[in-house]
């Protein structure tokens, strides 16, 4: 095959596509530029009738300042404690969903799984009375067990991710394993959990930074001492006449997605593995 030669229309397409693809990385970082300017800047520059992107002078006073009014380390054990307890939860049930989907050939599968389906057209809104009550009746406002238990209940994106996963690995290995005496409970958990690592990685993680950015459970079933960093956030950078502290809550803004930024890049190798191994093959 001949060498592509290198022309004046094959360097202005390359550029220009460069050009574009930096302009759209732009629009994406802009805001977090913005955010990262604004907590180095003390809250006279922020306002100031000339606003620059970037501070005159660099000040960390915001970030001790942040640290102090939230009170991360209370609120920071409240926050990981809904969040991995939803996390586990909602991870091994929509593991056991998404295989029983997969793997039991019985004639309502089709049924559950376009149940499944459907269930994530529904508006998170439209169920939130009725759980609301429900919580209420059962006695679980402001205790942490309660993001376990509704992380028993599955999500339905992570059923789909899961049975994606599970369809794609060989019926034999099972056959050989129930010849040998193995129970599906040590099937489910010995054999075939381990064989969907990225999938179970790239679902915990999606679990967790739900739970961690969401805002509407913890202000509803939680006290104030009890809340999460979500809530936390949106009502602790107030002065006196309850003015917002900008530069203070900007500087908490970066406490608070540090975590699931962390995150990301830790596992970002099974997260693009596991979605293209998912997507190709199931």
């Amino acid at each position: 095959m001949a060498d592509m030669k290198t022309t004046p229309k094959t360097i202005i397409k390359s550029g220009f596509s460069y050009v574009l693809l930096l302009g759209i990385l732009l629009v994406f970082f802009l805001p977090i530029i913005s955010m990262l300017s604004v907590s180095f800047k003390t809250e006279a520059e922020i306002f100031r009738s000339s606003p620059s992107l970037f501070p005159a002078q660099i000040n960390f006073d915001n970030y001790g300042k942040a640290l102090t009014r939230l009170n991360l380390g209370a609120y920071l054990y409240n926050t990981l404690a809904t969040s991995i307890l939803y996390t586990i939860a909602c991870t091994f049930s929509s593991a056991m969903a998404g295989y029983a989907l997969a793997r039991f050939n019985v004639r309502e599968n089709g049924f559950f799984f376009t149940l499944v389906l459907s269930s994530m057209m529904i508006p998170y809104i439209i169920t939130l009375i009725p759980f609301y009550l429900l919580v209420k009746d059962l006695g679980l406002n402001n205790r942490h067990i309660l993001w376990f238990l509704y992380g028993l209940g599955g999500a339905p994106f992570l059923i789909y991710l899961f049975r994606q996963f599970f369809a794609t690995i060989p019926a034999s290995l099972e056959e050989s394993a129930r010849m040998d005496g193995a129970r599906p409970m040590r099937i489910f958990f010995s054999i075939m959990l381990p064989l969907v690592k990225s999938g179970t990685i790239i679902s915990a993680i999606f679990a967790f930074q739900w739970s961690w950015q969401n805002y509407l459970m913890p202000a509803l079933f939680l006290s104030s001492l009890k809340t999460t960093l979500a809530v936390q956030i949106n009502v602790a950078f107030q002065d006196i006449q309850q003015n917002i502290l900008l530069g203070e809550l900007m500087a908490g803004v970066i406490y608070y997605i540090s975590i699931p930024l962390i995150l990301f890049f830790v596992f970002q190798r099974y997260i693009m593995h596991g979605m293209l191994e998912g997507g190709v093959k199931g």
